[in-house]
């Protein structure tokens, strides 16, 4: 029962953002490549990069 509650658990079911609404809606910015204290989760579209903090 307890790794079916982890596979539930936010993290493991949030899909990569396609566009700038669900990365920002995911905690994210749009950079067109990402600064070294961010990594890339998605794309917010046209070749750029949604980016959260490590």
């Amino acid at each position: 029962m307890r790794l079916h509650l982890l596979f539930l658990s936010a993290g493991f079911t949030q899909c990569p953002a396609d566009n700038v609404h669900e990365c920002i809606q995911n905690g994210g910015l749009c950079f067109s490549t990402c600064p070294a204290p961010f990594r890339e989760t998605g794309s917010c579209g046209c070749g750029v990069s949604c980016c959260q903090w490590r």
